[in-house]
């Protein structure tokens, strides 16, 4: 498909064009990403100590409670945030997943996933961080994995 890009004045002029043959459920979802503007990296305000930093999702590998306390595991570094759980999970993209009651996962920072004896699956990361599944997420979470590339970030 051919992109054309044109720059405007003002953000009051911003406007999409779809010129489609024919109408499938991608150009639905192409739509609604473009209206929602889901686009956009959302970034999470945390904290390492007495600084706070803007952390892109994308960087993100997981985030877990633990005590009431809030952490967001990157690839580097672990820091803490001040929000709940279930509010970062209704900001946070499609490719993020709850994947026990205290965590939710990135997908795309997944590098690969084992079954474990007890029903459980874990999830493996790039920088060697480890994390489990639940089995009450876990049918969820193999149709979410298992239609969908996830892995972006190669």
């Amino acid at each position: 498909m051919k992109v054309e890009i044109r720059q405007v004045n003002s953000p009051e002029e911003e406007c999409a064009i779809l010129n489609i043959f024919e109408n499938h459920t991608g150009i639905a979802k192409l739509k609604d990403i473009i209206e929602t503007e889901s686009y956009q990296t959302i970034k999470i305000s945390c904290f390492l100590g007495e600084q706070i930093y803007s952390i892109s999702c994308e960087h993100i590998l997981f985030i877990e409670t633990i005590q009431e306390t809030l952490f967001v595991h990157t690839g580097s570094k672990i820091y803490e945030a001040k929000k709940r759980l279930y509010e970062l999970e209704e900001i946070l993209p499609d490719n993020f997943a709850r994947i026990s009651k205290s965590v939710i996962m990135n997908l795309s920072q997944v590098e690969h996933y084992s079954p474990l004896a007890n029903g459980l699956m874990k999830a493996s990361f790039y920088n060697g961080e480890e994390t489990y599944i639940s089995r009450k997420y876990l049918r969820l979470l193999r149709s979410n994995i298992g239609g969908k590339n996830h892995d972006k970030r190669r």
